[in-house]
């Protein structure tokens, strides 16, 4: 089950809106106060009615109603409907689709005049007022109405379709016990985090692999439950030794907040995540991370995320997502009635579109580093080189129009080389962004391998974008005065020793470019014709 559309009328900022949704992602992007949490709190109603209630009618008015079309429901979904209905009798509609409408009443008559919330089948003729209201034609007999429905359940164990992540998702208060009813419940906070964490983190449930590799990778340590002194129940933590444990209490919101999404995403497919700014109180490598999980779950479950992050726009604005961009203005409708009002754009492909979008956010060009292309290095040895002496020295045309990057080895590779699609993936979706970046390797076996694995992996790029260099170190490049200090380097064996005499080499032979540039650039005009001659066809594609 999904939602296919959210139709608002008179709630908070929204006079009149209507939002058709993805399947998929859907991302709410708009400074603060602009309405991206009436549209996940409107959507909520369906699982709390009190997610919106009678302080959010647009003021001047006296009613205000959320209309939310839901398709591809299955037996499953049917069965948490029925279950939200208790002992009630009731004909569920023959389609997959239906609409839900909630409606709020600042007057007795209003609400006396309307259902409070019902079902209906969206196969049957009807049509809206000027309001707002629903109009349904009462000629025809509606036998599979549901009317009076208060919510979908908050149990997993009662096929629960709602898992909600909001900003205000702290807790001081960490439940102890771990119950089935803890176990179960849906909170929008952390509070039942032990019982959630108990779960699965037992070796016999199906999610344990996913829950301890998940955990691992992204907080980069294992967590478990611990027992707690203070109450003799549980609680969740790691151990630091055999009798000595650190609480999750103790631990930064960061921590709170992965472990929460990490527990949230590992369900049942064919759900709804409401998540409101993922990007706060977590860092930027575990936030990554965590929005690789969620393009994962993406093709079997709906998310509405609000945003102001630039990270989350470049991973999650990929096929299949709509980004909605959230302005507010004044409504003037009378110099009386200024109401603050939301207007959404759904952006499209158009770069320039997205740009402003950022740039709207506070984030500058610079922010990016945007350039005409990019050169992905193995190492920052040939990074430094090229950026500090071989681009300003043989191409200074190219200063400021190319960017260079540094991996940390050659299996890193492949991972800055997704980082860079990702952004452009976002930004510039136009041919004239295509194959602008190359990718540098060194010529041992673990830079060729992991070119012909990117070569692989992208051939729809021209190949000679993926470089293997015809040496094992870019100091073999260096003027010969420096090759036989560099080869007594290579003779150390301990590893931590040559990596510093490799790197105070490496500074040694700058300075030395700094202090005498026309020599410099004599001797490595000479040593250096392979990776000169990589710039020039690099200048001469950029620059036509």
């Amino acid at each position: 089950m999904y939602i296919s559309s959210i139709k608002l009328t008179n709630i908070r900022s929204y006079n009149n809106l209507e939002l058709n949704l993805s399947k998929s992602i859907n991302l709410l992007v708009g400074n603060n106060n602009s309405g991206k949490s009436t549209i996940i709190k409107s959507i909520f109603q369906l699982q709390n009615t009190s997610a919106i209630g009678i302080e959010d009618i647009r003021k001047s008015v006296s009613a205000g109603r959320i209309y939310l079309d839901l398709e591809d429901i299955s037996q499953t979904d049917v069965s948490a409907f029925l279950l939200a209905k208790k002992d009630e009798i009731i004909h569920f509609p023959s389609t997959n689709r239906v609409k839900v409408q909630f409606g709020m009443y600042n007057s007795l008559i209003e609400k006396q005049r309307n259902t409070e919330a019902h079902f209906f089948d969206l196969n049957l003729p009807h049509s809206f007022d000027e309001s707002g209201r629903l109009q349904i034609d009462k000629s025809i007999k509606i036998e599979d109405e549901l009317r009076d429905f208060h919510s979908l359940p908050n149990l997993e164990s009662h096929q629960n379709f709602i898992f909600p992540f909001f900003s205000k998702r702290k807790t001081n208060n960490y439940a102890s016990q771990q119950g089935p009813s803890e176990s179960d419940i849906v909170n929008e906070d952390f509070r039942n985090i032990t019982a959630k964490v108990q779960k699965l983190s037992n070796p016999s449930h199906p999610k344990y692999k996913r829950f301890v590799k998940y955990i691992n990778d992204i907080l980069g340590f294992s967590i478990g439950v611990i027992p707690d002194r203070s109450n003799n129940y549980n609680n969740t933590g790691i151990y630091v030794s055999d009798n000595t444990y650190i609480p999750i209490s103790s631990m930064g919101e960061g921590v709170v907040n992965i472990l929460g999404l990490i527990v949230m995403l590992l369900t049942e497919n064919g759900k709804l995540y409401l998540i409101e700014e993922l990007e706060n109180d977590i860092h930027p490598r575990a936030l990554k991370k965590l929005l690789e999980l969620i393009i994962e779950k993406s093709s079997d479950n709906q998310f509405v995320i609000s945003t102001h992050s630039n990270i989350v726009l470049k991973y999650l604005g990929i096929q299949g997502s709509k980004i909605f961009h959230l302005r507010w203005k004044p409504y003037e409708k009378t110099e009386e009635d200024r109401l603050p009002t939301t207007s959404i754009k759904l952006l499209g492909d158009d770069p320039k579109e997205k740009l402003e979008l950022l740039e709207e956010l506070g984030y500058d060009l610079f922010d990016f580093d945007l350039h005409k292309s990019y050169l992905i290095f193995e190492e920052s040895s040939a990074e430094t080189l090229f950026k500090k002496f071989l681009i300003p020295t043989f191409f200074p045309r190219l200063e400021g129009k190319i960017k260079t990057v540094a991996a940390t080895g050659a299996h890193d590779l492949k991972a800055r080389f997704h980082d860079f699609l990702r952004l452009f993936v976002f930004i510039h979706t136009t041919p004239a962004y295509t194959a602008r970046a190359w990718v540098v390797a060194d010529g041992d076996d673990a830079g060729k391998t992991n070119i012909e694995s990117l070569r692989r992996s992208f051939a729809s790029w021209d190949p000679s974008h993926f470089i293997s260099l015809p040496k094992f170190n870019i100091e073999e490049f260096f003027p010969e005065r420096f090759q036989q200090e560099f080869a007594e380097i290579l003779q150390i064996s301990d590893k931590g020793k040559k990596r510093d005499a490799k790197i105070k080499f490496n500074k040694k032979v700058m300075d030395w470019t700094n202090v005498d540039r026309e020599t410099a650039k004599t001797e490595f005009a000479n040593s250096s014709t392979e990776l000169i001659g990589l710039l020039q066809k690099i200048q001469d594609k950029l620059l036509l």
